[in-house]
């Protein structure tokens, strides 16, 4: 045979079998897509979340229906182990089970049912930062000498920062035909519980496996010492940027004369178990955009060619990373202390005369939908003797709130829930003896209203947001909040219409305090506007207003139909959340050039950064704004002799991982197994009773060859030409 001809089949052969091989493989297994896998964070003493071993976690599914089949499981089961796969509804009550008894639990697979949601759901724990707090304020519960039972966040499990022993995945509510499948596979393989041993069976693999172990000392180790071998890191410390705008340029200020700055701050970033999913709706969205609302109406009241006229200024601080042991303020609060920040024109504690959090806001939204009262509370670590600037704060914004039926009720205690107030008290406390004064403004008294704080059903549901898709003018002008309740596009019970009133009472309540006059003009923060940044935030990145924010390039790239999540990341590089807020803050209050691209990148006035952003028609424009960005890592991964396990700043890492996937398959019986082997004995010894018979009676098997074949060939050796 030719040798191409030879090759030519050779290949065909392989090719055939790889073909075969492959649908054989999609027959055996099928890819249960969309799911978000738990992973592995680590600090300075511990390592907290999921990972699968190398291979994956292989169990047999079991559908939990209720904390009977969680019991079945972990104490009567016989074909183990299993994987459970179990609603939202039903994962408070038996996580605890699985965790205390692990050793018959694969994994578990966790989806969300829209129509049985549970009434709470929290993987934080019940004191949120409770190890980064101030030594003043914590969960009373903590404190042997209280005999109060008060914690922050009554429904928290504590698992984001628990080492699980087994990996978990999250499947959304868009995702449930997913649970369909595998529910039709347990129906048809594993519904008889009671005879499982030994039979063909539904079974899930989760696949999540992490490299890094132990804390964040180890894994950093490994990460320096691999990569004078390889490139491949173990972990990344946690961080981002954080986002910051002054209504007046700072540039020129000098330290003899600068001007006393308030400080207005919201957090950024929220969390979950699970990777891509961290909505945050009620936990930091809603502050965030309260944040940016109002200072984009303060820009509107006061323009920045008035600077000159006001003798203080507002600093709009966006902090990332809070979730964590407050990465992002942490950073920003030793800065200051080291006189670092921001790079131009350092501040110093002195020259902060307020410090105004919005903290956890949206909660109690939905428990008020049905009017227009919202309740919010003003924390103060202050007793009897109150700093004047919190005295004059609190009665203006009351009475900015009382003219909309809303109400704000101080709280004196040095018991502050978790917000950015802690890392200034802690850091600031070990400089001055001054205390800055500092206020609080939340949704909640002495707990949470929010029942799914750091979650994944922290949703745009969690907060009774519905979309009203009202259309926006190409010169980017929003309706006004009296226009759209005027002609019946909104109502007053509406959370787009509360938010707006809130971030009006704050802008006119910081009016008062840097010209010293009150507000007697119209300006009044856009419901309109409110609507489309909720959207934006928690049902789709795809939006008008973030494509309008966003960079203007040659490159015309759709953004995700879905939310971005709000997780701070790694330190290598900058989340998206953080580009938005600070591009929307640059957009909004910022002034539009009339330049084209060239001359606006050529711009370079002290004090002023200069974007050129894609504009409401989408031809680009140049925008002049005193928005920028900081680091928001931890100083402990800046000090090269820091202790990991002081616990006097944030030590969060990352584990690095290649992929996460499931997939469902049935795996054979053990009688199929026990067969083939006795079936390959059996063969075997067939084999080698033919093979002895054959050698014992070869002279009647096979015949000699006639004699004169022998002798023509005899001692001839002949060679043949074909």
């Amino acid at each position: 045979m030719d040798s191409r001809n030879l090759i030519f089949l050779v290949i065909l052969t392989i090719g055939i079998n790889v073909i075969t091989c492959e649908r054989l493989h999609e027959q055996i297994y099928s890819s249960i897509e969309g799911g978000a896998g738990c992973f592995r964070r680590l600090n300075g003493t511990h390592q907290a979340g999921c990972s699968s071993s190398l291979n994956g976690a292989v169990g047999v599914v079991h559908m939990i229906q209720n904390i009977t089949d969680a019991e079945w499981l972990v104490y009567n089961s016989s074909a183990g182990p299993y994987m459970a796969v179990v609603s939202t509804s039903l994962f408070y009550d038996i996580i605890e089970l699985f965790m205390q008894q692990p050793d018959n639990v694969a994994g578990v697979l966790l989806y969300d049912n829209a129509t049985t949601r549970p009434d709470a759901f929290s993987q934080e724990s019940r004191c949120p930062n409770q190890y980064s707090s101030w030594s003043k304020s914590q969960c009373p519960a903590t404190q042997a000498s209280s005999g109060s039972k008060l914690v922050w966040n009554e429904k928290g499990t504590n698992l984001l920062r628990r080492d699980i022993p087994f990996p978990i995945f999250f499947l959304p509510q868009t995702r449930i035909t997913e649970i369909t499948k595998i529910e039709q596979c347990y129906n048809k393989f594993n519904i008889d519980k009671e005879n499982q041993k030994g039979q063909a069976l539904c079974s899930l693999q989760l696949n999540s496996f992490m490299y890094a172990a132990v804390n964040s000392v180890v894994c950093l180790r490994r990460s320096a010492s691999s990569a004078i071998l390889t490139p491949t890191k173990v972990c990344d410390p946690l961080g981002d940027y954080n986002v910051y705008y002054s209504l007046f340029p700072r540039a020129k200020e000098s330290e003899t004369k600068k001007k006393p700055v308030t400080l207005v701050t919201a957090r950024l970033d929220s969390a979950s178990l699970f990777d891509g999913v961290a909505p945050g709706a009620a936990s930091s969205v809603v502050g965030m955009v309260a944040h940016i609302v109002a200072a984009a109406t303060l820009a509107q009241i006061i323009p920045l060619a008035d600077a000159s006229l006001y003798d203080e200024n507002v600093l709009w601080t966006l902090f990332n990373g809070e979730s964590f042991d407050y990465i992002g303020s942490q950073r920003i609060a030793y800065d200051i202390a080291q006189g670092a920040w921001p790079p131009i024109s350092p501040l110093s504690p002195k020259d902060i005369n307020l410090h105004i959090e919005l903290g956890q806001m949206g909660g109690s939204l939905k428990l008020f939908k049905e009017n227009s009262s919202w309740p919010l509370y003003a924390f103060a670590p202050y007793g009897s003797v109150l700093p004047e600037q919190i005295t004059a704060f609190l009665v203006e914004m009351v009475n900015n709130l009382n003219l909309n039926n809303m109400t704000l009720a101080p709280i004196f205690t040095p018991n502050l829930p978790p917000s950015s107030l802690h890392s200034f008290r802690r850091i600031f406390g070990n400089i001055t003896d001054n205390d800055m004064p500092e206020i609080l403004l939340v949704d909640h008294n002495e707990t949470f209203s929010n029942k799914f704080y750091q979650s994944a059903l922290d949703d745009y549901e969690n907060v009774g947001y519905m979309y009203h898709n009202i259309s926006i003018s190409s010169d980017g002008k929003f309706l006004s909040t009296d226009e759209l309740l005027a002609n019946g596009t909104m109502k007053e019970s509406d959370a787009q219409v509360k938010i707006a009133r809130v971030a009006t009472a704050l802008a006119r309540t910081l009016y008062q305090k840097v010209a010293g006059k009150p507000y007697n003009g119209v300006v009044s923060a856009s419901a309109h506007l409110i609507d489309e940044m909720l959207y934006c935030f928690l049902r789709s990145q795809a939006c008008r207003l973030l494509a309008a924010a966003d960079y203007a390039s040659s490159a015309e790239e759709t953004p995700a139909e879905r939310p971005a999540p709000l997780y701070v990341g790694v330190a290598a590089w900058a989340s998206t959340p953080a580009v938005y807020a600070g591009h929307l803050l640059a957009l909004l209050t910022g002034t539009h050039l009339s330049v084209n691209r060239t001359a606006c990148d050529k711009f370079d006035e002290p004090g002023f950064s200069y974007y050129w952003l894609r504009g409401w028609n989408h031809s680009g424009i140049c925008i002049q704004t005193t928005m920028n960005f900081s680091q928001a890592v931890s100083p402990a991964f800046d000090k090269s002799d820091y202790d990991m396990s002081s616990g006097e700043f944030s030590t969060w890492t990352e584990s690095v991982w290649q992929a996460m996937w499931v997939r469902v398959f049935v795996r054979a019986g053990g009688g199929g197994a026990i067969t083939a082997a006795v079936a390959g004995v059996l063969a075997t010894a067939a084999a080698a009773l033919v093979t002895h018979w054959l050698q014992r009676h070869a002279a009647l098997v096979f015949l000699d060859s006639p004699a004169s074949m022998h002798s023509d060939a005899s001692g001839i050796i002949r060679t043949v030409n074909c």
